[in-house]
C-alpha cells in the first residue's frame, strides 16, 4: 500500500512539474519555437523560402500578434547544409543581428519587412555585393521580445539558390533621368525544368495626385515578358528592355524579376534595386 501512495506521489509531482514548465515556456514546440502560432504569412526571399544568390540583401516579411507592444526584433542565420564556398561566396553566420526599431517600435502586432544585406560593408555601394552566401540550406530564427518582456521565438530554413547569372540591370544599376526603357539582361539556370514565364514588377514610389497609391507610398507596374526570348528553354539568356515612364523622377527604385518553370508550383524571384539619375 505505501509503494503505491509514493507511486501515486511521484506520478502527482511529475504532472505538476511539466505544467509548470509548459506554463514557463508559453507554449514551446517540440522544434525549439516560442509561440510560432503569432508569426504568420512568412517570406524569406518569397513565399517558397527560396532566396537569389544575386539578391543583394535576404527579404524576409511576416505578421507578427502578440500581446504588447514589440520591444525588439532580432535575426540570427546559420548553415544547415551549404556547399563549399567559391571565391567570393561565404557560409552565412550571422548571430544577434538586431532588426533597426524603425520597422517596428511602438507598434502592437506589426507587419516586418525588412531586407538584411549579404555584405554590410558595402551596403548601398552601387548595389554590388563583393561577397554572397554559398549555395544552400540555412537556417534564420527570429526572436521577438515584447515590453512585458516576453519572449517568442521561430526558426525556418531557407534556401540559397544559384538560378539568375550574369545580371545586367540598366548600366551598373543605374539608368539616365528621362530614359524611355530600362536595359535588363540575365542568363537563368533551370536545372532539368524549362522557364514557361518572367514577369517584371517595377516598384518605385508614386509622384502623381490620383493614382492607385499616396503620392510618397509604393506603387507597382507588372509586365510580362515575351516568352520568344525563353519558352521551353531551360538555359535561356533573357535580353529585355523594359519600357519605362520617361516622367520617374530621380531616385531608387526595385524590379523584382519572377521566373516561372516548368512543373513548379511558384516563381522563384530576384528583388533589383537600381537609381535613376
Amino acid at each position: 500500500m505505501k509503494s503505491i501512495l509514493k507511486f501515486s506521489a511521484i506520478i502527482t509531482f511529475l504532472i505538476i512539474s511539466l505544467s509548470s514548465c509548459s506554463s514557463d515556456d508559453d507554449n514551446l514546440n517540440l522544434e525549439g519555437d516560442i509561440n510560432p502560432e503569432r508569426f504568420e504569412n512568412m517570406e524569406i526571399g518569397s513565399s517558397s523560402f527560396q532566396v537569389p544568390q544575386f539578391s543583394p540583401d535576404l527579404h524576409v516579411d511576416f505578421d507578427y500578434t502578440g500581446k504588447t507592444k514589440v520591444k525588439k526584433i532580432y535575426f540570427d542565420i546559420n548553415p544547415i547544409n551549404a556547399s563549399e564556398p567559391n571565391a567570393g561566396e561565404m557560409e552565412w553566420n550571422v548571430s544577434k543581428h538586431l532588426v533597426p526599431e524603425k520597422y517596428y517600435k511602438d507598434q502592437l502586432n506589426p507587419n516586418i519587412h525588412y531586407h538584411m544585406a549579404f555584405d554590410p560593408a558595402n551596403e548601398n555601394k552601387d548595389f554590388i555585393n563583393k561577397i554572397r552566401p554559398a549555395e544552400g540550406t540555412y537556417n534564420l530564427k527570429i526572436t521577438v521580445i515584447e515590453e512585458d518582456n516576453s519572449e517568442s521565438l521561430i526558426t525556418k530554413e531557407f534556401e540559397v539558390v544559384k538560378k539568375f547569372l550574369e545580371i545586367e540591370i540598366g548600366h551598373d544599376y543605374h539608368t539616365d533621368f528621362g530614359s524611355d526603357k530600362l536595359h535588363t539582361d540575365f542568363m537563368y539556370d533551370a536545372g532539368n525544368n524549362t522557364v514557361s514565364e518572367v514577369k517584371y514588377v517595377l516598384w518605385f514610389k508614386e509622384w502623381r495626385d490620383g493614382e492607385n497609391k499616396p503620392i510618397g507610398k509604393w506603387d507597382s507596374v507588372e509586365t510580362i515578358v515575351p516568352n520568344s526570348l525563353y519558352q521551353n528553354q531551360k538555359k535561356p539568356e533573357v535580353h529585355y528592355d523594359l519600357p519605362i515612364n520617361p516622367d520617374y523622377p530621380k531616385g531608387t527604385y526595385w524590379l523584382n524579376i519572377y521566373v516561372k518553370e516548368s512543373g513548379e508550383d511558384e516563381a522563384v524571384k530576384l528583388s533589383v534595386p537600381f537609381d535613376i539619375e
